[in-house]
């Protein structure tokens, strides 16, 4: 079974060392997300079961993928807070890069204080 590799970037570090002041949840929630992104780019589902997973996680509003390439897919995700309670205003922005085993964590963001994830950091982090 492959591991998949998380990785925070120095300024995903910042903006949860900033946001768990507010949400104490926040460690918490982020290590729920990563076994949803564990599921999907890990070798935990196969085939059908994974097809299906795939598109009941992308089918709804709870992630979108940004940007598709060779061997790489930038999600942003819904990230459920308990803090927040059913209140669905924090997104996660990640980079999976598929050919390495590799989800590299660039964006954690309140939705009343960014409208959008930031282009120009995620080029930065792109394969």
């Amino acid at each position: 079974m492959t591991v998949l590799n998380f990785d925070e970037v120095p300024e995903f570090a910042k903006n949860l060392k900033t946001l768990k002041k507010k949400w104490r949840s926040l460690p918490n929630d982020i290590e729920d997300a990563k076994l949803q992104i564990e599921v999907l780019y890990g070798t935990i589902l196969q085939d059908e079961a994974l097809k299906e997973f795939r598109e009941g996680f992308f089918g709804t509003k709870r992630a979108t993928i940004l940007q598709a390439g060779d061997g790489y897919e930038v999600v942003k995700m819904r990230l459920d807070c308990a803090s927040l309670g059913t209140d669905k205003k924090t997104r996660l922005v990640f980079v999976a890069i598929i050919t390495e085993n590799t989800v590299k964590l660039v964006e954690l963001f309140a939705k009343n204080a960014n409208e959008r994830e930031d282009a120009r950091r995620l080029r930065r982090y792109l394969p």
